[in-house]
């Protein structure tokens, strides 16, 4: 049956084209017959492009229409005629989607696709069937919008050589025909003619070798395991047309007389009933040895027909054949691993059927064609529903910009907006000089470019075209700038692109910049973000902006700073490896080690306090070798190093967080914009001393979930230290309503939902 839902088939039927060279014998004109059947059986207009070829009768027969253009495949100037009569083609016939198969096609059908006004263009996929040469003239095979990778080994293939995202690649398997490929409707006349051609004795196990021939199908290294095991009794076919290669089958024919066993193997030609040809063996071989297969239909359609298979342990086998259950892997050309499990296999002839059985019920479940062309079906109609959507601005696709993906309140903004895109079905590109942030980005559904897009020098010069193709190819709706220096290669490249084609410009204040015409760049976006109060105040009165300036706080993600999400096992681990008492206090200054987050000032204040407690410093210090020099230095000569220690990195801020009483943010010269630390100390019942101005302004509540105190003062960084350790319940009391706070007004999806809104005003007000 085919799928359906409520609507009519008039909304159903689709317009699909394939593309292929010629319709003749493989696995990739197979799975394009089965699927373009499929297709026009279920009410849809299916349509074939090919050179032509012996399955062309099928197509036609099963109602599919085919396109006969000779040279769609041919490597020469002549395939060139088809890139303009390609592209009316799929304009003329209102083609909904466009798969391409094979690569010289592929370039074609891409070319002419991309020639096309993307309102004209119908959706792209492409199959990746091989394990094609690795090259520029392959990539071809990763242009689809969306790529099908026709097993799990292709599409390890694909992320390891070429530069495409995860999410871009869908896995589906190929499959047989069910109908075709059943023993129950092969008729014992078909059986007969194909014995009678083929001279089978009746009482010998009969051995096959199905496919083209070709040394990759390792038809040589069967015939030299044959000669292994030539004293036992059976009747091996090589099944192939002995036309297509003659210097290949006549190598085979010499080695067959050479081993002495004419007698036992015969190369016996094309053969047009394979499904009765596998119904002839009793045991079905797939050796292909230098090049793994892609996926092996030959092996599917074999156990298909409850025949055991012997596969070479790569490639597509390792997912389709069960070793040992519904037949053996055996080492890639190693004639003698193969001779060795067929010699067990025909002296044990009567656990075939068996084995057999179970190969039927296993490809049965997970390998039919019906099984990969609803999958396909429904990729095609995720695809046409997505364009509805990205036409509406539902479905959107973003790049933000930054220098690098180090830690950091900027960083981790753009983290999270990412991470929530991807989760949201939207496409989040982030192009930066990389850092540690680059493999969780990537894990959670971003796609990562690693571009020195920060660098202050001529070179960022040398990302203008790259950048420009990119929001061009990409067809991008969102172009979120966060920095600096990328923001101006950002505006550079948008201002140079027609207006019709540029992407809403977003930009973020995420600090008080220096007021003057190189940080002005932050106030040309479309819609301005500003992470605070203070920040908008501070767009408006320095650059005199007022109009489209949205305040988005920045947020904490309760998923992760939950303290019912940290184990014990986490804390004690961080207090074992800084070595923090469990009998006194712990006052915490995290954060990156910089002069304007107030180490030196909070080193300071330790060395006024008498009280007992620790101060502990966490913060990279190898990211600012000098400045932490510095400290080391300070805490020597003020003779804290008792009390204070600097503990590096920590990737498990959460649990960090946990082992301090109190949290302390002591920016001095230059207020926080916003202060994430502080927030993030909040939400893990923490309370807090902030210096007072900037963000914590509208971060802490004095005296309900922390202590203000001047900047920049490290007396008065004591004191509040000091009244903050001296009033234990407080300590807790503040902790609790400083959680509250953040639970209300600071989370990461209030501010993510709050970003994702605004890019979807600003499209539908300037593209929709």
């Amino acid at each position: 049956m085919c799928p359906g839902d409520n609507k009519t088939m008039v909304e159903q039927n689709l317009t699909v084209v394939q593309v292929v060279p010629v319709m003749d014998e493989g696995g990739v004109e197979g799975e394009t017959l089965d699927f373009a059947s499929y297709l026009a059986q279920c009410g849809h207009r299916s349509i074939v492009i090919s050179g032509g070829g012996r399955l062309v009768k099928q197509l036609t027969e099963n109602g599919v229409e085919h396109v006969n253009w000779e040279h769609i495949g041919a490597k020469s100037y002549r395939c060139l005629k088809y890139l303009k009569k390609l592209a009316r083609f799929l304009v003329d016939e209102q083609v909904d989607i466009l798969h391409l198969r094979s690569r010289l096609p592929a370039w074609i059908g891409y070319l002419a696709w991309k020639s096309l006004p993307p309102d004209k263009r119908p959706r792209l996929v492409t199959s990746f069937h091989g394990f094609y040469s690795i090259n520029s003239y392959s990539t071809i095979m990763t242009r689809g919008e969306k790529v099908i990778a026709v097993s799990n080994m292709i599409k390890d293939h694909i992320l390891e050589h070429y530069k495409i995202h995860p999410q871009k690649i869908e896995l589906i398997h190929g499959g047989y025909d069910e109908i075709a490929f059943n023993p129950d409707s092969v008729e014992s006349q078909r059986l007969q003619e194909l014995r009678d051609r083929w001279q089978i004795p009746d009482d010998q196990v009969v051995l096959m070798l199905p496919g083209r021939l070709t040394s990759w199908k390792g038809q040589d290294v069967f015939i030299d395991a044959l000669g292994l095991i030539k004293d036992l009794d059976f009747c091996a076919l090589l099944v192939g047309d002995t036309e297509d290669n003659n210097s290949f089958t006549k190598r085979l024919k010499d080695r067959i007389s050479a081993l002495e066993l004419s007698e036992k193997v015969h190369l016996v030609g094309h053969c047009a009933d394979m499904p009765a040809g596998l119904m002839l063996a009793d045991i079905v071989v797939s050796a292909s040895s230098s090049q793994p297969e892609a996926f092996g239909k030959v092996a599917i359609e074999a156990m298909a027909m409850a025949k055991p298979v012997v596969a070479t342990k790569h490639g597509g086998s390792l997912e389709t054949v069960k070793d040992g259950e519904t037949g053996w892997l055996v080492r890639p050309s190693d004639p003698h691993a193969l001779s060795t499990v067929l010699r067990n296999a025909i002296l044990n002839k009567e656990q075939l059927p068996e084995i057999g059985r179970r190969g039927r019920v296993w490809v049965q479940q997970n390998f039919t064609a019906r099984i990969m062309a609803e999958k396909t079906l429904g990729l095609y109609r995720k695809l046409i529903e997505e364009k509805e959507q990205r036409n509406k601005g539902e479905i959107l696709s973003v790049v933000q910009l930054l220098p690098r993906l180090e830690v950091g309140g900027v960083e981790r903004g753009t983290l999270e907006i990412g991470k929530y895109l991807a989760e949201n079905n939207h496409r989040s590109f982030v192009i930066s000089a990389g850092g540690r942030l680059v493999e969780q980005l990537n894990s959670e559904g971003s796609w990562h470019i690693p571009w020195n897009i920060g660098q202050k020098g001529p070179g960022v010069l040398k990302y203008l075209l790259p950048l420009r193709r990119f929001l061009k190819n990409e067809e991008i709706d969102i172009l979120h700038l966060r920095s600096r220096m990328p923001a101006w290669v950002g505006y550079l490249v948008w201002k140079t692109m027609p207006k019709k084609n540029r992407p809403i410009l977003i930009t973020t204040f995420h600090g008080y910049y220096s007021v003057n015409r190189y940080s002005a760049i932050m106030t040309k976006g479309m819609g301005k973000i500003a992470v605070s109060k203070g920040i908008r105040e501070h767009i408006r009165e320095k650059y005199g902006v007022s109009d489209k300036v949205t305040l988005i706080y920045r947020g904490v993600d309760k998923d992760t700073f939950d303290p019912r999400q940290v184990s014990k096992d986490r804390i004690d681990s961080l207090r074992k490896k800084w070595q923090i008492r469990n009998d006194l206090p712990v006052v915490m200054l995290p954060g990156r080690l910089s002069k304007i987050k107030g180490q030196d000032v909070f080193i300071q204040a330790v060395s006024y306090m008498s009280l007992p407690f620790q101060a502990i410093i966490v913060g990279d210090t190898d990211a600012n070798r000098n400045f932490a020099d510095e400290l080391e230095k300070l805490i020597q000569t003020l003779q804290v190093q008792e009390k204070v220690k600097m503990v590096g990195h920590c990737n498990d801020m959460p649990a960090a967080l946990l082992l301090a009483d109190l949290v302390v943010s002591a920016s001095s010269n230059e207020p926080e914009a916003f202060g994430r630390t502080t927030v993030e100390a909040m939400a893990m019942g923490k309370p807090v001393v902030a210096t007072a101005h900037g963000g914590s302004l509208e971060t802490v509540k004095p005296d309900e979930t922390g202590w203000f105190v001047e900047p920049g003062n490290p007396q008065d960084l004591a004191r509040g230290i000091g009244a903050a350790l001296g009033s234990p319940t407080q300590l807790v009391n503040f902790g609790k309503a400083g959680k509250r706070t953040v639970d209300e007004k600071f989370t990461t999806i209030s501010m993510c939902r709050q970003t994702i809104a605004l890019y979807q005003k600003l499209f539908r007000q300037y593209r929709a």
